[in-house]
């Protein structure tokens, strides 16, 4: 499914109706300057929902996206973690970490 600019200018006018919708899609448009900046109306969407309304929080998911605009998607995609879901995704990410830097000490033991 391909998305358009008019489906990002109603979801901004949806989830900012106190908004002027120039005002919602000038702070958006900082990702789309740069030419590695992908799937553009697709990640502004997801700013939008993520956003929930607030415009501190669009600015935030902007810079977000300018990093790595895959984060975005993920964060839309997954929903919202409970407190016990992230520290458990962490505890895993740092279990992987240590035995990848196990298997890569070298002969040296660094």
């Amino acid at each position: 499914m391909s998305i358009h600019r008019d489906q990002v200018v109603a979801a901004a006018k949806t989830a900012f109706p106190d908004c002027d919708p120039a005002a919602v899609l000038a702070a958006l448009d900082p990702y789309r300057v740069e030419p590695y900046e992908r799937e553009v109306e697709r990640v502004q969407l997801a700013i939008i929902e993520l956003s929930g309304g607030n415009m501190d929080r669009l600015l935030q998911l902007v810079q977000a996206a300018k990093t790595d605009y895959r984060d975005v998607l993920a964060w839309q995609q997954l929903g919202p973690l409970s407190k016990a879901e992230g520290r458990g995704l962490q505890d895993g990410a740092r279990t992987l970490i240590e035995q990848w830097g196990k298997k890569n000490a070298g002969p040296t033991g660094r």
